[in-house]
């Protein structure tokens, strides 16, 4: 659970909003839902960049055999090189 970047600065977000709420002080509580806000938000970009690179990989991996089987179709010899 600590290991994700993501998790361990929501829950020390949480933890200092909650320190701050305990002592009364508004601007660590409002620094600390900025702080957790701005984490969500980088977490879902990197989430959707890493679902783009992931949906390229596979369609790359999908060319790359239907030119295998069109080659092969062909009586053409295939290089394994991957």
């Amino acid at each position: 659970m600590l290991k994700d970047m993501g998790n361990q600065s929501y829950i020390w977000s949480s933890f200092s909003g909650f320190l701050a709420w305990l002592g009364d002080q508004n601007n660590l509580m409002v620094l600390s839902l900025i702080v957790g806000i701005v984490t969500a938000l980088v977490n879902a970009y990197s989430k959707c960049a890493e679902g783009k690179a992931l949906k390229r990989d596979e369609q790359r991996k999908d060319e790359i055999h239907t030119l295998t089987v069109q080659r092969l179709k062909q009586g053409l010899r295939v290089s394994h090189d991957e």
